[in-house]
């Protein structure tokens, strides 16, 4: 046997050479301008994710106040209680997503993101938009705030559908999410001036 190793049969159509090559270039470091965090989407999606997580908590803190702050009944399962599940999930899911995604952060921070793709200013969007529905969920009610977030997160996550068709989903859906809430459970959800 030679001293010389021999090279691994590469796939079907690609020479040694070729596949050293390619092999070289995985393992080689990222340059300079690749190592910027915007070059990596992992690492921005990551960051993203991180902020919804944060998001989540500061949601789940909400919840569980407005929670305490109902009337104690004497019934194993009051009008507590459902919100108090939801909020120990939202905190528990959001702290998750914060611990997980918190290197992508620190990249994110040590290195800059640079210039801003439309994909993440969509993102960006989207959580903006979560917020304001929290905003005006008391005031303009919950149906007509609810129809709006899902078509306009429908549309930046990229739904062939045209708005009107996405406007009747999020209409039955956010019709079974009353029914359940008012019927199933007995809490009210904001109706807002127009009573819906």
């Amino acid at each position: 046997m030679s001293a010389r190793r021999r090279e691994k049969p590469g796939p079907p159509g690609l020479d040694t050479t070729e596949v050293r090559t390619v092999r070289d270039r995985r393992a080689a470091p990222p340059s300079s301008v690749a190592a910027r965090a915007v070059d990596h989407p992992a690492v921005v999606s990551g960051a993203v994710t991180a902020v919804v997580g944060l998001l989540l908590v500061v949601a789940a803190v909400v919840v569980l106040s407005d929670a305490a702050s109902l009337r104690p009944t004497s019934e194993p399962l009051g009008p507590a209680a459902f919100p108090t599940i939801i909020g120990v999930l939202l905190a528990l899911v959001g702290a998750a997503l914060v611990v997980v995604n918190l290197r992508f952060v620190l990249v994110v921070v040590r290195r800059g993101v640079g210039p801003v793709s439309p994909r993440l200013w969509s993102v960006l969007g989207l959580l903006a938009g979560i917020v304001v529905y929290g905003l005006l969920l008391p005031f303009v009610g919950f149906t007509v705030v609810s129809v709006a977030l899902f078509v306009a997160g429908a549309l930046v996550l990229g739904s062939p559908r045209p708005w009107w068709r996405l406007a009747l989903y999020g209409l039955v859906l956010a019709g079974v999410i009353v029914l359940l809430f008012d019927r199933v459970i007995g809490l009210a959800l904001p109706a807002g001036p127009w009573g819906f």
